[in-house]
């Protein structure tokens, strides 16, 4: 969810239980100062919190997927989000809002509203990283993209120290972007989506995408496909 970018070496042990390495998909990092797991987004405020008391650098680290760190390590304290699950919190008859932990693998989540029959996320299959990442760089993928399906998203405001909602328009979702990709003031907890329910995919926006389906650009194809 954040990346810090150093000039990496080799000389780290990924084994070392304080090494950063063994939180990033590269490999690479030294110690952190303090690692703490939070494994619930009241424990990833009060993980923050409490370094602001200390007033220790941050850093929020979920997946471990675009971040780079060097054999320094980092010189504060290290929170990894690790908060798990997704509930349906609205429904009807064409649709359902589901509310995601943003530690909630990112590919198990699409997997999830695939055999769920929820349309709306099929294209981002496969996209490394964790929920929470994906608000912020409104993460996209053969002609969909998070901003389509996001309702709201779950925030610790860390310049005023609450915790509350900011709705999608608020947002400032654009190609690759949002309010939350270039400041740190917005811890994001959860996000909401909703989604269609239909076996079916919206209609596919790719044309090598399209042929590889076999099928005609603007076609839907079943979700699993």
């Amino acid at each position: 969810m954040s990346d810090v970018y150093a000039q990496p070496t080799t000389g780290v042990d990924a084994t070392d239980m304080n090494a950063l390495a063994g939180y990033t998909t590269l490999r690479m990092g030294g110690p952190a100062g303090r690692i703490v797991p939070g494994n619930s987004a009241e424990e990833i405020v009060r993980a923050v919190r409490e370094a602001g008391i200390r007033d220790e650098p941050v850093l929020i680290l979920a997946g471990g997927s675009n971040v780079v760190v060097g054999d320094a390590g980092f010189p504060g304290t290290v929170v990894l989000v690790r908060s798990r699950g997704l509930r349906v919190v609205a429904e009807d008859t064409d649709t359902v809002t589901v509310r995601v932990e943003a530690g909630e693998p990112w590919d198990e989540l699409v997997a999830a509203t695939v055999t769920n029959g929820w349309s709306g996320l099929e294209c981002l299959s496969g996209v490394p990283g964790s929920t929470g990442a994906t608000p912020i760089q409104n993460v996209g993928a053969y002609g969909q993209e998070v901003a389509e399906t996001i309702t709201g998203v779950e925030v610790y405001d860390r310049t005023d120290g609450t915790v509350g909602r900011i709705d999608a328009a608020d947002c400032g979702f654009a190609y690759r972007g949002s309010i939350f990709k270039y400041s740190d003031r917005w811890l994001v907890l959860s996000v909401d989506f909703r989604l269609a329910r239909s076996p079916l995919s919206g209609p596919v926006r790719y044309a090598e995408l399209a042929r590889a389906l076999s099928v005609e650009v603007g076609d839907r194809v079943p979700l699993a496909d």
